[in-house]
């Protein structure tokens, strides 16, 4: 499958830049038929400041949750 291109005929295409440190040969076609490419590790430093906390809020409140749980599993 060929994808539209701008360049002309007789120029190169150019490489796109691709971590190919994971890639799951099942998943080729979606990435790149969404056009993500490979899935990566999510870098929290990138996010939006509203997702960011929200994911640090989450982190926090399930370390919390389970370790009331141990201790109230170990107190009793």
């Amino acid at each position: 499958m060929s994808y539209p291109n701008n360049t002309h005929e007789t120029q190169p295409e150019t490489e796109r830049a691709v971590d190919e440190t994971y890639r799951d040969m099942n998943m080729d076609g979606i990435q790149r038929v969404e056009g993500g490419g490979p899935i990566r590790k999510v870098n929290m430093s990138e996010m939006p400041k509203p997702i960011r906390y929200f994911g640090y809020t989450v982190a926090t409140i399930l370390l919390l949750g389970t370790l009331i749980l141990l201790l109230s599993d170990w107190l009793s």
